[in-house]
């Protein structure tokens, strides 16, 4: 299986785990894919790019049935972003979750 589509499908993965049960199900995926997908020469990068793709599937969806931008607009008001930079920290929050996840758990390299 190609790399690309191995990280759309943890996308999908951490997509429906976390509109399933939440965020803190995007660490506890990116280690179990992490160890079962081990032929990744950089998992943390794959994994974040995966989770980050998920949660913007989750944003695109969300644009596409309410108000995103308004919410954007107000959400990011309180941490003195604008919307963009949001939106953008909101990709960014999952793809650090799978990314560390993914390192810390990772066997060490032997001597």
């Amino acid at each position: 299986m190609s790399r690309v589509l191995r990280v759309v499908g943890f996308a999908a993965l951490v997509a429906a785990a976390t509109a399933l049960a939440g965020w803190w199900t995007v660490p506890l995926l990116a280690v179990v894919w992490s160890r079962v997908v081990a032929r990744e020469r950089r998992p943390a990068l794959a994994g974040m790019l995966g989770a980050a793709l998920g949660w913007g599937f989750l944003l695109g969806w969300a644009a596409y049935r309410g108000p995103v931008e308004l919410v954007a607009l107000r959400a990011g008001g309180v941490f003195n972003l604008p919307a963009w930079g949001f939106v953008l920290a909101t990709l960014v929050f999952p793809a650090l979750l799978a990314g560390t996840a993914v390192l810390a758990t990772r066997p060490s390299p032997g001597p």
